[in-house]
């Protein structure tokens, strides 16, 4: 997690943003003391046996907003073999239980996993040393494996996910999502849908354009969505703007919040600035903070564009801070944080950033 406390006062909307310690998806710190395990339970050893030992499960409590879900203070930790991970719960096990505990899945913050088979532990190591490409390997290989927790399955999918997008091979990502997107997985992993966040990538690959057509076609609104949002610089823009309006005037909380971010791609920059930006800002807010990296990108992109650098400055930071997890998202956020800092004459900045 970068932490650059030296240079917060420059910006000092960021401030907080700074402070938060969070990491997203796996491996997350900072939550309660740990306390003393009751003794195992009959119930518990078999939940072991079935399932793989506890995992480390942090969530995080509803607050008024964002920013208040996610603060340290709202994470609650608990050690526990987790049965199951869906949307709309997470089911789990606790050491001295003589039954399940179930929690909300949309508040799941984070899972440290123990992997039930060490092929899935060794993917997930070659994810944390971005050797993305064997992470594609064999994490193809850890997935045909039988009797797999199905959360596991999609945690490994999610970093596969992540790890076509590093590659910048986005047909694949696109093969990969559908995975999570034929079912009801939970937000956390949904928001590793593989779609553009800036404008740098102007024309998908005949492979990518395939996938997008049936993605339209698909009955997954992830999938539709994915669609749509590759196919918004193409021929069939009339017709992917249409599915984007579709899907946001939908129920579906998180794949409406993100058609309607992907339709600002149809704003001209300067009007991003002069009557989008508070309307922009309070959507991205609304969503839990794992789920903001993608719009604080699009949104420092187009404020770039419209010639607000300083402002877009801050969106980057905000990405590199509190997204350390989206690698290719960060590490983009942060070459641009570099050069911005640079275009506005703060060569301070810009070398802090570089180093």
């Amino acid at each position: 997690m970068i932490h650059r406390v030296s240079f917060v006062n420059r910006y000092g909307a960021l401030a907080l943003l700074f402070a938060l310690q969070i990491r997203c998806l796996v491996c997350l710190g900072l939550a309660q003391e740990p306390t003393v395990a009751p003794p195992e339970s009959e119930y518990y050893r078999q939940a072991v046996e079935k399932f793989g030992g506890a995992s480390k499960v942090i969530w995080g409590e509803p607050g008024e907003n964002s920013l208040d879900r996610w603060k340290p203070r709202s994470f609650i930790e608990v050690q526990a073999v987790v049965v199951s991970w869906e949307a709309d719960q997470l089911v789990v096990v606790k050491p001295g239980a003589n039954g399940t505990s179930s929690f909300p899945g949309d508040l799941v913050a984070g899972i440290e996993p123990n992997w039930k088979s060490p092929a899935y532990a060794q993917v997930h190591e070659l994810f944390v040393q971005h050797k993305f490409r064997e992470v594609l390997q064999q994490g193809q290989a850890a997935l045909a494996m039988p009797d797999i927790p199905r959360w596991q399955q999609r945690v490994v999918v999610a970093e596969m996910i992540d790890s076509a997008v590093a590659l910048e091979q986005y047909a694949v990502a696109a093969r990969i999502f559908k995975i999570l997107a034929q079912d009801t997985s939970p937000e956390l992993l949904l928001s590793r849908i593989p779609v553009p966040w800036t404008d740098e990538l102007t024309q998908a690959t005949p492979a990518l354009t395939q996938e997008a057509l049936a993605g339209l076609e698909n009955n997954s609104p992830a999938m539709q969505l994915l669609g749509a949002a590759w196919l918004l610089g193409s021929e069939h823009r009339l017709v992917a703007i249409e599915k984007l309006k579709s899907i946001a005037a939908s129920g579906d909380s998180l794949m409406a919040s993100y058609s309607k971010t992907q339709l600002w791609r149809l704003a001209a920059p300067e009007e991003v600035f002069s009557t989008g930006f508070a309307q922009w800002t309070a959507l991205r807010d609304q969503l839990p903070l794992a789920l903001q990296a993608g719009p604080s990108m699009l949104l420092a992109h187009r404020l770039d564009q419209a010639g607000q650098t300083k402002i877009a400055l801050t969106e980057w930071l905000r990405v590199t801070s509190l997204h350390e997890d989206r690698y290719h998202l960060r590490n983009r956020a942060l070459q641009k944080a570099i050069q911005g800092a640079k275009n506005i004459g703060d060569q301070e900045l810009a070398a802090r950033l570089s180093n």
